[in-house]
């Protein structure tokens, strides 16, 4: 774990001011290019498709970044509260559940004869750490504006927020295979969906386990994280 949190905060330590800098691009773009040459070799060597998700998964996680970003940089010229901030923080919202939901694509690693089963969950491995490092950043330079704003106790609880609804995410998109885009395209048919489990938070029990499950491991490990590099200003 801390040499999980060393690698963050290092990269963490590449942003200046409110801007992403290039070796922070870099470093992540060459764990992303990494994980999809494994998938490349696999494809080659075994003819087989299975793991076609790792592509789509590392744009939709990327997206969530890039939505951070626009919002960092807009938040310069204009107040939170503006409708294109505003916009930009229901994007950003919208995506951030695909970096955490990358874990759950470890069910999709057991025996299967086409390779080595420990070259798949290397590949799996690399998609879950590029999310996580990006989810991770993601909520600490959204912190960090909140923190600037809204003080400790409402940036804590706008980020507690930002957690709980990724968590009931990655349920969502797991067992009931919703993603991202379809709020755009099927809201009805998704909201209608979900209905249930919204009305009625406590009435499954999967439901229930997998959010909470996933809202500890995401504030255990972003907490962490906070613990080990964040430092106050001194007075």
């Amino acid at each position: 774990m801390a040499d999980f949190l060393r690698l963050i905060a290092i990269l963490l330590s590449m942003f200046k001011g409110l801007g992403l800098q290039r070796r922070f691009l870099w470093a992540v773009g060459l764990l992303t290019a990494a994980d999809l040459l494994f998938l490349g070799l696999r494809v080659i060597i075994t003819g087989s498709g299975r793991y076609w998700f790792v592509p789509e998964n590392l744009a939709l996680a990327w997206l969530s970044l890039g939505f951070a970003w626009l919002l960092v940089r807009n938040l310069k010229k204009q107040r939170w509260l503006s409708w294109q901030n505003l916009g930009l923080t229901a994007l950003w919202l919208l995506f951030l559940p695909n970096t955490w939901y990358v874990l759950t694509d470890f069910i999709h690693v057991y025996p299967n004869g086409e390779i080595s089963q420990l070259f798949d969950i290397m590949l799996i491995w690399l998609l879950t750490l590029t999310g996580f490092i990006l989810g991770i950043t993601n909520l600490f330079i959204i912190h960090r504006q909140l923190l600037a704003r809204r003080g400790l106790l409402n940036s804590w609880l706008f980020i507690e927020g930002a957690i709980l609804v990724s968590s009931f995410a990655v349920y969502v998109g797991r067992d009931l295979r919703w993603n991202s885009w379809d709020i755009i395209a099927n809201p009805s048919g998704l909201l209608f969906n979900v209905s249930d489990q919204i009305v009625d938070p406590f009435g499954s029990q999967r439901t229930l386990n997998i959010t909470l499950l996933f809202f500890i491991l995401i504030n255990v490990v972003y907490g962490a994280f906070w613990i080990f590099t964040y430092q106050p200003k001194r007075r």
